[in-house]
């Protein structure tokens, strides 16, 4: 055996172990926080690992995969799109529970894993024969590849279709979206859309014509990218405790039929009734000064009123034609409008002011200001942002 770890090796190598890092943080990190989010995101990362394995193995000069261990599950594609699901269906919601009916989702991958294992129990002369005979004949292996790829595509629309609906519910729900709008997950999605793309763009072209084992790096080597950032990038994520989003309520829909739970379906809210139940926001709002709370939520606020969040929900919409997040924002903003001009706050910076008001980022801070009163912050004082 001749061991090398030349430049092709030394990528691969690199982005498993620091894959296997995480996975034992991720892990760590999940017993102890009991955070669900982080063991499906180290199964992922496994996963990818995995998959990388005997490239980067073969790379090296060592090809106990390829031989005596032939046959053997090693593949990992039909357990990826998955797990992406999964992870970004927990990460948003710190209550979801894997549920029997979850488990189809893994059963093309227990097929693979199951027909691999029985073909590689039956021993080198079984493996031999069953290859020969009956794998390579049905072009068996053909078809795992193409159901990798359709898998990769599947879960791929599944997971944009609910990114996209988190993305939509989050400002009818929370006031603090921009610490749980998860932009890095749109950037790793981006990533996973171009490392399907490239497998399928690969896997075309080996049906074309032959390529080599270092053809194959190419791919390998985006799967090494996708480990180092997702491992990283993954880990300094928050969750906060009180995120709840399902994308089987009727509140979570691109659509939402806010007076589901509230009003009956055959009849119309009447305005008058809107507009009382307007004055009580207004009073408990201003009252107890919930705007205050850099997490509150809609619930919060349903809670306080003692009625439904689709029906508050849609007397904010239709009563004040806003949305949860910009309806709270606005009065953090007429409250900092006050701040900024009392002179025994002079010391204050503009972004301490900001958050003795309620908001928990600059960012949320300089967009919420300049959409409801079209300025920038600095406008309001000589005060010096920070």
């Amino acid at each position: 055996m001749d061991f090398q770890v030349n430049l092709y090796a030394f990528v691969l190598l690199f982005a498993f172990l620091q894959g296997l890092f995480y996975v034992y943080q991720f892990c760590k990190r999940g017993l102890s926080e009991e955070r669900v989010s982080d063991f499906w995101l180290a199964g992922l990362i496994l996963a990818l690992c995995i998959t990388n394995l005997p490239s980067m193995l073969g790379f090296m000069g060592i090809y106990i995969l390829g031989q005596a261990l032939w046959f053997f599950p090693q593949d990992t594609g039909l357990i990826i799109g998955p797990l992406v699901y999964f992870y970004l269906k927990s990460q948003t919601n710190v209550q979801f529970k894997f549920q029997p009916r979850d488990y189809w989702h893994f059963l093309p991958y227990l097929i693979y894993f199951f027909y691999h294992i029985l073909v590689f129990l039956s021993g080198k002369e079984g493996v031999d024969w069953w290859a020969q005979s009956v794998h390579d004949r049905l072009y068996i292996g053909r078809w795992e590849r193409i159901a990798e790829n359709v898998s990769l595509l599947v879960y791929m629309v599944l997971s944009l279709r609910l990114y996209q609906r988190y993305r939509r519910w989050l400002p009818t729900e929370r006031s603090d979206i921009e610490t749980i709008r998860l932009g890095w997950y749109r950037h790793f999605l981006a990533l996973v859309v171009f490392s399907v793309l490239a497998a399928i763009v690969l896997f075309l072209l080996g049906l074309l014509m032959h390529l080599s084992y270092q053809d194959d790096w190419i791919l390998r080597a985006i799967v090494a990218f996708n480990i180092c950032y997702i491992s990283f990038n993954g880990y300094i994520q928050v969750q906060p405790h009180r995120l709840t989003f399902d994308h089987h309520l009727p509140g979570s829909d691109p659509e939402p039929n806010h007076l589901e739970a509230s009003t009956k379906k055959a009849e119309k809210p009447d305005l008058a009734e809107v507009q009382i139940w307007c004055k009580k926001v207004e009073a408990i709002m201003q009252g107890e000064k919930l705007y205050l709370n850099p997490e509150l939520t809609l619930s919060d606020l349903s809670e306080k009123l003692q009625t439904h969040n689709s029906w508050v929900s849609y007397v904010i919409n239709t009563g004040f034609q806003k949305n949860f997040n910009d309806f709270v924002n606005a009065y953090r903003v007429v409250e900092f409008q006050k701040k900024v001009n009392d002179p025994r706050l002079s010391h204050y910076t503009l972004l301490a002011l900001a958050f003795e008001c309620g908001f928990n980022s600059k960012s949320t801070f300089n967009r919420a200001v300049k959409k409801a009163t079209g300025q920038l912050p600095s406008t309001f004082g000589t005060k010096t942002q920070q």
